[in-house]
């Protein structure tokens, strides 16, 4: 339940199919929706608005849950075709391949703690780019080693490493500056100016010598 994709049918298959044939503004190929790959798949009678769950099964991170999968000989088989039928090897062919498998809605519901066969590599690599952000309260040296790819690979910490910090950001221009904070900017003038306050109010409200704070 945690995991699984929720798409909303949004487009007949008719349409759909309409749409796999049209190219993008860079003359490239339509993108491929899995949830309607899976409802063609199964030959399932689906309405708007009807909503597919899904789970990808890929083994590496880099795969979605569908991808368009070029086939190509290799080097010796292209020599080997050349040798039996004294011409050039047929053009490369594309499939479109599906690294998902449609989930029951009812069953999911009735079952939400139901495990099933998932891309771990890329659930790992999602779990990390979504916590990564919250190790800005760690020092540097906790910040390179505490997101691993797999369990073996985590290490241990001391007390005093995982002191939590604050003020130093992963890159210079994720923070600003107390200068930055203080300046009224041009937007902030417009929008004082329309209600009719005064933009440096909130210096007068400031507590007296707040300007050695800022050198």
């Amino acid at each position: 339940m945690k995991i699984a994709q929720r798409a909303k049918v949004k487009l007949s298959i008719e349409d759909y199919i309409k749409r796999t044939k049209q190219k993008t503004k860079a003359g490239g190929d339509m993108s491929r929706m899995a949830h309607i790959e899976l409802v063609i798949k199964h030959k399932l009678n689906v309405n708007l608005g009807d909503v597919i769950f899904y789970v990808n099964n890929g083994t590496k991170a880099s795969e979605g849950d569908v991808q368009k999968v070029t086939k190509k000989l290799t080097k010796k088989q292209t020599e080997e075709y050349v040798a039996t039928y004294k011409k050039n090897p047929p053009p490369p062919t594309s499939e479109i391949q599906l690294n998902c498998y449609m989930l029951n809605q009812k069953t999911l519901e009735d079952n939400p703690e139901m495990t099933g066969d998932y891309n771990v590599a890329r659930a790992v690599v999602t779990f990390n780019k979504r916590i990564e952000p919250l190790l800005v309260v760690f020092k540097q040296e906790v910040r390179d080693n505490l997101i691993v790819n797999s369990p073996d690979e985590r290490g241990l910490f001391t007390k005093d490493q995982c002191e939590l910090i604050n003020g130093v950001p992963f890159e210079p221009e994720d923070q600003d500056s107390v200068d930055d904070l203080l300046t009224i900017t041009e937007q902030e003038l417009k929008y004082w100016g329309k209600r009719g306050i005064d933009p440096n109010h909130i210096y007068e409200l400031a507590e007296t010598g707040w300007e050695k704070y800022i050198m």
